[in-house]
């Protein structure tokens, strides 16, 4: 079995091994928050024409926070976080607001070039403004940016954001998966906290960024 790389979740169970076999299914998120982080600098000419220009990477932040947990649930996932807190290693986390089981990947049919927005692929069937997704590339297991679809110019084309972070390579079997879209990511703080009520119930939030190796 494969070690389970995915917190744990509804879809994402863990065994006692840390494998991603019929285990413990991790507890759903009460809620998340995705932050898109560009930041830009602005400057202004004597006249006061403002010029702009991107001066870092693009990064996504995420925020969960759960309902009261029992403590299996709990140990479910602290225990996951623990084990990536010291191997230092990232992790994916899926993003359930924008699961869409019902579409099917979709093929990358032309080259696109790293920096390039626009992305060409075999159809858009099901695929919506708003949708986000990921690269599963063959020929590249680095590529593990998450996107977001901007516009959909045409049937076999869509506008992405961020800007692709590398070089997708057409009719290589390269697909845009947007049934589960996932994303990489690591705690954003060297502390993950917890608390107990009176009830044995559990308290937990996190704080993720997206980290890309």
């Amino acid at each position: 079995m494969a070690i389970q790389n995915t917190l744990p979740d509804p879809l994402s169970p863990i065994d006692e091994e840390g494998e991603a076999a019929l285990g413990s299914y991790g507890p759903g998120f009460a809620s998340m928050t995705v932050e898109s982080v560009q930041p830009v600098v602005t400057n202004r000419s004597r006249s006061g024409i403002s010029f702009r220009q991107i001066n870092m990477f693009h990064e996504w932040n995420v925020s969960i926070k759960y309902n009261p947990l029992t403590k299996a649930q709990f140990n479910t996932v602290y225990g996951f976080l623990l084990k990536h807190q010291a191997s230092l290693e990232p992790f994916l986390v899926g993003l359930p607001q924008h699961y869409k089981p019902s579409v099917l990947d979709k093929e990358v049919t032309a080259t696109a070039e790293a920096g390039s927005s626009t992305l060409t692929i075999a159809n858009t069937t099901g695929v919506e403004v708003g949708d986000m997704f990921y690269i599963a590339d063959p020929g590249d297991d680095t590529h593990v940016k998450a996107y977001q679809v901007t516009t959909i110019p045409t049937s076999t084309s869509i506008t992405i954001s961020p800007s692709l972070q590398k070089k997708v390579l057409g009719n290589t079997s390269a697909d845009a998966v947007f049934a589960y879209p996932k994303m990489q990511v690591l705690a954003d703080s060297d502390t993950i906290s917890y608390s107990i009520d009176t009830n044995g119930l559990y308290s937990l939030s996190l704080k993720l960024k997206e980290c890309l190796v």
